[in-house]
């Protein structure tokens, strides 16, 4: 099972047919036509959600019973701690009913 096809891009595709403003973060390196290409930080959520009149969630998406590397975890964390000290908040979504209730949660 995919991540990215089968949790990101339904979560990324219903938040934007809601009108929200949602953007794909990648993180590592690439290469493309023999240069290297440096992306988001590891350990950057998969998500950017901007709700209007309420704080940035970074969206970091699981598919359920999938197992993540110990380090990779590490880094998430610590992406999580950098990103709540400043006031945005972090979510690990395996369905968007996950985000939705952040963004009720919020909204109150």
């Amino acid at each position: 099972m995919s991540e990215t096809s089968n949790v990101t891009k339904p979560i990324q595709d219903a938040l934007k047919e809601a009108g929200y403003f949602v953007m794909r973060l990648n993180s590592g390196l690439v290469k493309m036509g023999g240069r290297r290409i440096r992306l988001c930080p590891e350990g950057t959520a998969d998500l950017l959600l901007c709700p209007p009149h309420q704080p940035p969630i970074w969206i970091e998406t699981k598919v359920e019973g999938n197992r993540t590397k110990p380090q990779r975890v590490a880094k998430q964390a610590e992406f999580a701690y950098s990103v709540e000290t400043i006031g945005h908040l972090y979510v690990r979504a395996t369905c968007l009913d996950d985000v939705l209730a952040v963004l009720r949660k919020e909204s109150k």
